[in-house]
């Protein structure tokens, strides 16, 4: 058996954990944003096998792409306690050339400390729990995942924020991107 690596694996849970935007270095948001950017491009791009500049990157609309309740982010409540709600929940997309990601998270000022965690289930296993109780007005509610999430097209999906007080604000604003040919929804 081989001796484990210590920074290998410190360095593998830092990528994957949400990390409060008080703790970034300037310039760092956006370098995990184009980062993220970059890497669900060439993973679309490798997959439709066409140049990354036949693609566009856009913002997700939470209801079109996500079949979220509402147009935009909405202001909800949470309608159980202590328990895992679904936010969104799907067939990655139901189209075979659109990838979903997120690479960030705000959560409400008023949804601080009831929103406690958010949780990405891809493919039927969990991809990844970004705890938000970090999170502080500091922060204005913002944090990062240098790794992101991707849900790849006709994938099934289910987004869940963790509510501690049923009928308290719930709103999570989800930071991330739409990887699709050009022509789908947007033609530059």
């Amino acid at each position: 058996m081989s001796p484990v690596d210590n920074r290998q694996v410190n360095a593998q849970a830092t990528l994957t954990q949400l990390v409060p935007i008080s703790e970034l270095a300037p310039g760092e948001v956006s370098t995990i944003r184009n980062r993220f950017i970059r890497t669900i491009c060439e993973l679309a791009a490798n997959e439709l096998r066409l140049p990354i500049t036949s693609l566009v990157v856009r913002d997700i609309r939470p209801k079109a792409d996500l079949d979220y309740t509402y147009e935009d982010w909405g202001e909800t409540t949470g309608t159980t306690a202590d328990a895992y709600e679904t936010m969104s929940t799907g067939t990655g997309s139901g189209v075979s050339d659109k990838w979903i990601g997120f690479y960030g998270v705000m959560v409400d000022k008023d949804c601080l400390g009831n929103c406690t965690m958010l949780k990405f289930n891809i493919g039927n296993g969990d991809r990844a729990i970004w705890e938000l109780e970090s999170l502080k007005d500091e922060d204005n509610g913002v944090g990062f995942s240098p790794a992101g999430v991707v849900i790849p097209p006709n994938t099934p999906y289910t987004i869940s924020r963790y509510v501690r007080n049923a009928s308290s604000p719930a709103r999570i604003l989800l930071k991330g991107v739409v990887v699709e040919p050009r022509g789908k929804t947007i033609s530059p």
